[in-house]
């Protein structure tokens, strides 16, 4: 079982991997939010026909609407930042930055969850953010604001698993992925409203003047792509559920970073982008940091009187 987890977590980390190359080509012709409003309303309906297949309607029912709702806020702050992000640099370095969500959540499992980190798991954490700020060389002539949409990204994302630990274990995995999908899709369509109600003028500067440009009418290949990525967004959600269903989540966390060797793989053959020598070196750090931290995790967990 656990081979079998290992095997669907790397296939949903490369299906992620090919849809957000998907994305990030389509935000080159269209609108960011134009193609995530599109996408995540076909993603409710795809993983709303799955759940109903599967479930008949109960899977509506849920004691936890709110928190659901919040996580979609989150979802929503995750993936507009880090699509953002994408139409402005490479993908393997976007990713690299990313991955630094472990580390978040690391952090903020103290004050949310009252969780004990001991000195070792801080020290990995503080390694890993001290990879990026080395990465992103704040201050210096190369640095650009913009790479710090993944960094943002990778807080929101953090809150995420936060608040899944606070559902019910009889909760259904559908139901949950189904609220939240739909919350995300409600936020999008707001935000949509909002830039056809009030669309920036050519005075405008600021993060409304990036946001709020007219969108372009898709063609008919555009919409395929933007169904194919869709389709492959629901697909990685199953996977992922599949293997966290089938194996520990400390034993499946250090196999979240290869996502990083996906993107920067799929960067390269689909954009020619080749990572700095900064951006390898931060992502083997910030990768090592992460793995160190859940397997540090995992033996506390098989150990409870051994010092965290």
């Amino acid at each position: 079982m656990t081979t079998r987890g290992i095997l669907f977590l790397v296939a949903a980390l490369l299906i992620f991997a090919i849809q957000d190359a998907l994305v990030k080509y389509l935000t080159e012709q269209y609108e960011v939010v134009q193609i995530l409003t599109w996408r995540i309303l076909a993603v409710v309906l795809i993983i709303g026909c799955i759940a109903r297949a599967r479930l008949g309607w109960r899977f509506l029912k849920t004691q936890h609407w709110k928190l659901m709702l919040l996580r979609g806020f989150f979802a929503f702050a995750a993936f507009t930042n880090y699509y953002f992000a994408l139409s402005f640099i490479p993908l393997g370095d976007a990713a690299t930055v990313y991955m630094t969500a472990p580390l978040f959540v690391t952090a903020l499992s103290v004050p949310l969850l009252g969780e004990h980190v001991g000195k070792r798991r801080w020290l990995a954490v503080i390694v890993g953010f001290t990879a990026v700020v080395l990465m992103l060389s704040p201050g210096s002539d190369i640095f650009r604001p913009v790479a710090l949409l993944p960094l943002a990204s990778a807080l929101f994302y953090s809150f995420i698993p936060i608040i899944t630990r606070n559902f019910n274990v009889k909760e259904n995995t559908l139901t949950i992925t189904f609220y939240t999908t739909l919350s995300y899709a409600t936020l999008c369509l707001l935000l949509s409203a909002a830039i056809h109600l009030w669309p920036a003028m050519p005075q405008d500067t600021g993060i409304w003047s990036l946001v709020a440009q007219p969108w372009n009418t898709l063609d008919i290949k555009s919409w395929m792509w933007v169904l194919v990525s869709s389709a492959l967004f629901a697909a990685g959600i199953l996977c992922i559920t599949t293997a966290y269903r089938a194996a520990e989540v400390s034993v499946l966390a250090p196999f979240e970073y290869s996502y990083l060797l996906w993107a920067t793989l799929i960067g390269f053959i689909v954009f020619s982008d080749i990572p700095s020598l900064r951006t390898w070196v931060a992502g083997f750090v910030i990768a090592g940091s992460g793995i160190y931290i859940a397997i540090r995790e995992r033996r506390i967990s098989r150990h409870p009187t051994e010092a965290p």
